[in-house]
């Protein structure tokens, strides 16, 4: 049965941060942080039913030392996450319809807390 929204919650690590990740690092470095990411997102995931959604949005509110900007990291490794796991099609603007980040002071220090807003979900267990 496809439902025409469901929403999911995830508590995530912090990530690392975009200037970081991108300042001078090796590939392989960025690799092994985004596979210990997705790690992260899989164990939260383990919550979820499994699902597929036709389209999605992601937002995220933390609570670290991060620019707003910067913390659109956790954004892209969700999202890559998702498509790579055959929880969506693709992170093409076809598909990922929106996204946002927030600094949200209410937050524990260093938590993340995203969002995912499916549209035309369905679970697949």
């Amino acid at each position: 049965m496809i439902e025409d929204y469901y929403e999911i919650v995830l508590q995530l690590p912090k990530p690392p941060s975009l200037n970081a990740f991108y300042a001078g690092r090796h590939w392989t470095s960025r690799t092994r942080a985004k596979e210990s990411y997705f790690k992260s997102i899989e164990e939260e995931l383990k919550e979820v039913p499994t699902f597929t959604a036709e389209r999605f949005s992601l937002s995220v509110r933390y609570n670290c030392r991060f620019d707003v900007d910067n913390s659109i990291i956790c954004i892209k490794f969700l999202a890559d996450y998702l498509r790579n796991n055959d929880y969506v099609v693709d992170d093409t603007p076809k598909y990922f319809m929106k996204q946002s980040t927030a600094f949200d002071p209410s937050l524990e220090k260093n938590q993340f807390v995203a969002t995912i807003k499916c549209h035309g979900f369905q679970r697949t267990e």
